[in-house]
């Protein structure tokens, strides 16, 4: 059975898939980075349903998906302060 949760493909972090957000953004003020992260989605929500050629609609899925994880994990170590 644990082979199962073994096997199975990790998602990419936030920090593997945008650059910005992985060299300086994670580095700024918790707020900032939640603001960053929010932003992202919007943006990335935006390319999805209007410009987004079909190659790069699985980017933009798993860049939402990597933002949402990154805002729930930043705002469980701001109630942990």
């Amino acid at each position: 059975m644990f082979k199962l949760f073994k096997n199975s493909p990790k998602k990419p972090s936030l920090h593997q898939l945008d650059q910005l957000y992985g060299q300086a953004i994670c580095k700024c003020p918790l707020q900032e980075q939640i603001s960053y992260c929010q932003r992202l989605i919007e943006s990335s929500r935006f390319q999805l349903e209007h410009s987004c050629p079909k190659k790069d609609s699985n980017y933009y899925t798993k860049l939402i998906e990597a933002a949402h994880t990154e805002i729930e994990r930043l705002r469980s170590k701001g109630i942990s302060r």
